[in-house]
């Protein structure tokens, strides 16, 4: 029987925990994820920059545009005048807007609304009838408004609806509860806007609100 002698330095196993080229093919790997990760951060900062560049020019041109309006303003038809400023007012408004989100980077909501337009059906009851809502910052703050049969059943509602993972981290308006004549209760759930706020700045909820009550007062002045 022949026996090997394993304590000689040819039979012993290789212990290395890595060898040469093994840290050098992972050198080459990680620097290759690294190159690849830095390309596709440059090309999105790059396509940012442009966007934010673009809207920073029209924006310029839209104020230059409402300077030019308001210094024709005496030898122009005033009505329409004061028409297209409140319009241009608004456009810009708007712009701004996206000019500050791509600036800040804050892009909000990139998945849809699908979600929560399908919890808020899922989760509707038959006591509660919804006139209009609104889906803010990207659906973390909601606001809503409508007409129930019992009081208790909007909170209820707002407690199912946080049963949803589209709403779980999302804040909803103030609530406030009131009967009108016919025996409904009218609810909405939004933040008080002041009245002589541009009407883009308003929300659906809140345009609503202030139209019934200009409704409500318009019926009490016409039955006195």
């Amino acid at each position: 029987m022949q026996q090997i002698n394993l304590y000689l330095p040819e039979f012993q196993p290789n212990r290395e925990p890595l060898r040469s080229i093994h840290m050098l093919w992972s050198i080459v790997a990680f620097i290759g994820l690294l190159l690849v990760f830095s390309g596709i951060t440059f090309n999105a900062n790059n396509e940012r920059a442009l966007a934010l560049e673009n809207n920073r020019q029209q924006l310029e041109q839209r104020k230059a545009q409402l300077s030019e309006l308001e210094q024709q303003r005496p030898q122009s038809n005033l009505a329409d005048l004061d028409g297209q400023i409140v319009q241009l007012q608004q456009d810009l408004g708007r712009r701004e807007q996206i000019l500050s989100i791509i600036a800040n980077k804050k892009l909000g909501n990139n998945t849809g609304y699908s979600g929560h337009l399908q919890a808020l059906g899922n989760q509707s009851l038959e006591t509660i009838s919804l006139q209009a809502f609104s889906l803010q910052q990207g659906g973390s703050y909601v606001e809503f408004a409508g007409q129930t049969s019992a009081a208790d059943q909007v909170p209820l509602y707002i407690q199912q609806l946080r049963t949803q993972a589209v709403f779980a981290q999302s804040a909803f308006g103030v609530l406030q509860i009131k009967p009108d004549a016919s025996g409904v209760f009218e609810f909405s759930l939004a933040k008080n806007n002041p009245r002589n706020a541009p009407v883009v700045a308003k929300t659906a909820v809140q345009q609503l609100l202030e139209a019934n009550e200009k409704a409500a007062t318009s019926t009490a002045g016409g039955q006195e």
